[in-house]
């Protein structure tokens, strides 16, 4: 089994446009995957703040009544549905939040569905490089309208 993320080289430069200014909520109960995964984002210049579970996140959020981040990426270590409330939470709250699951759990058809509707814009199957994941990430940021182009680049 691979690690959260594969090993990437270190690059100064490697921003792409709109990046500098987008916000990335991250959830991820693992400590060390989560750094490591925050350092290589922040890499491609994304601003990550994280959280150990979805349940603080929302808790923080539901603070101001508003959400202040670009995207919400949580790292599911289960195939449970237990994040899928303030995740449906979170949907109500912003439209305009791109929200996305990442699991190397398998996910079901009801599973899927049920994220579907809790308002997740795209499950992402781990392992996952992080130069894949800011194709995906970007992709959202330029505005597609189908979810699976971003899956047919990589």
């Amino acid at each position: 089994m691979g690690s959260l993320v594969d090993k990437f080289p270190h690059s100064s430069n490697k921003s792409l446009p709109y990046q500098g200014n987008t916000k990335i909520l991250l959830v991820n109960s693992d400590y060390e995957s989560a750094m490591t995964l925050k350092e290589g984002l922040e890499e491609y210049g994304f601003k990550v703040h994280c959280f150990t579970n979805i349940f603080a996140a929302f808790q923080e959020i539901e603070k101001s009544k508003r959400v202040t981040h670009d995207m919400v990426l949580c790292d599911i270590q289960t195939s449970g549905t237990e994040y899928l409330v303030p995740v449906k939470q979170i949907r109500e709250l912003s439209n305009a939040v791109k929200i996305f699951l990442m699991s190397s759990c398998e996910i079901g058809d009801i599973l899927l569905r049920n994220a579907m509707i809790a308002g997740i814009n795209e499950i992402i199957k781990k392992p996952i490089s992080v130069l894949n994941l800011n194709i995906i990430l970007q992709d959202y940021i330029d505005g597609i309208k189908n979810p699976l182009d971003s899956a047919l680049r990589l």
